[in-house]
């Protein structure tokens, strides 16, 4: 049985959000940004980018508030369906891709997991991977239950491997609590996913592994093969029965739109874990080279942050990275919408100190 005490459970908790805030400020001004332009204006990205405004809203992280909102209205154990009521209830803008189309689909009377399937191209976006850390902070050491939520809130929007890469972020932070060698994090992962036989994800994974070994230095040959490799599934058609001149082909899987797909991000979050791990300073390393791989720089380098702050904890945090942000988080959730950092990982941790008191009396023992 594995042990954590009260405090670092929260430190970690703690941690995990502070790395997620802190890759939002550093993704956020370069997200989709052409190298060409990145190197420019920024050359090579090593800190926050930008001075941080504290008034800056990142939509990302406003669906795991809902998240939480249901967790502490229904319980430890909600529906997709009441996830999905705090959507309808508490958002209302900045919503994209697959989520602008469940809230439709939810406000026409569509429920889960239906409302992440009809007249929705975007099923296998970013979007659900970008909402797993939630789901993880409050599953330490409990993979298999990190993977039920995942399920849970990723088939609001998302089917396939959309949800794969919630379930994937999601059981990266849930392991992140007792686990400090990233690339065994990453391949226990990979062993609660579909086999690479039957999930691009998974594919997309493994080669982003065997990539890293292939170029152990230099990670932008690797991001360079990597994308190759993604533009390889898209244009054979792997990812669809559909043609390229299909609504989903022209409006999403094309050239330009198609970087706000799961699969190449999910390979640069694989990447960029893998190469900032050897750092003194894990957190900046991987959420800067993540940056600088370009993409969707807000939604990767901060699941990147959460995944490397849960595994080492706000203590150890560099003050760099953290005193910028003075505990400060805003987001846009009706009645929701400015934080103490601090306030919401206590939140989220008194929500995981019942998880585990429920879920993980076997395997997780809480000590003061």
């Amino acid at each position: 049985m594995k042990k954590i005490s009260k405090q670092e459970y929260y430190n970690k908790v703690y941690g995990s959000w502070l790395g997620r805030v802190s890759g939002d400020f550093v993704g956020a001004p370069v997200e989709f940004m052409p190298t060409v332009m990145r190197n420019l204006f920024y050359g090579e990205i090593k800190y926050y980018p930008q001075p941080i405004d504290i008034e800056y809203v990142n939509d990302d992280e406003m669906y795991e508030i809902c998240a939480l909102i249901a967790l502490k209205k229904y319980g430890i154990e909600p529906s997709s369906e009441q996830i999905a009521q705090e959507w309808v209830r508490h958002l209302y803008t900045q919503n994209f891709t697959a989520e602008k189309r469940a809230l439709i689909n939810l406000r026409g009377g569509i429920r889960p997991p239906a409302s992440g399937k009809v007249n929705n191209i975007y099923y296998d976006a970013i979007g659900a991977q970008m909402r797993a850390d939630i789901w993880g902070q409050i599953s330490p050491g409990l993979p298999n239950v990190a993977k039920e939520y995942a399920q849970t809130d990723g088939e609001i929007s998302h089917a396939g491997i959309g949800i794969e890469g919630e379930i994937f972020v999601a059981l990266l932070i849930a392991q992140a609590f007792f686990e400090s060698n990233i690339a065994k994090n990453i391949n226990t992962a990979l062993k609660f996913l579909p086999s690479a036989r039957k999930s691009l994800y998974t594919q997309m994974v493994k080669n982003a592994i065997r990539l890293h070994k292939k170029h152990p230095k230099e990670y932008k040959r690797a991001r360079h093969e990597l994308i190759q490799y993604w533009h390889y599934i898209r244009r054979n058609e792997l990812l669809t029965d559909e043609n390229s001149f299909s609504e989903r082909g022209i409006k999403f899987l094309n050239r330009f739109i198609s970087g706000v797909h799961v699969l190449p991000n999910a390979g640069i979050i694989t990447l960029a874990l893998l190469y900032g791990a050897e750092s003194e300073d894990p957190l900046g390393k991987s959420i800067s080279i993540a940056a600088n791989m370009g993409l969707d720089t807000d939604c990767n380098c901060g699941n990147i942050g959460a995944i490397v702050g849960a595994q080492i904890g706000a203590s150890d945090i560099p003050m760099k990275w953290k005193a910028p942000l003075r505990n400060t988080f805003s987001t846009y959730v009706k009645g929701y919408e400015r934080w103490k950092i601090t306030e919401l990982a206590e939140e989220i941790y008194k929500i995981g100190l019942g998880v585990l008191k429920k879920k993980g009396q076997d395997k997780i023992k809480v000590i003061k």
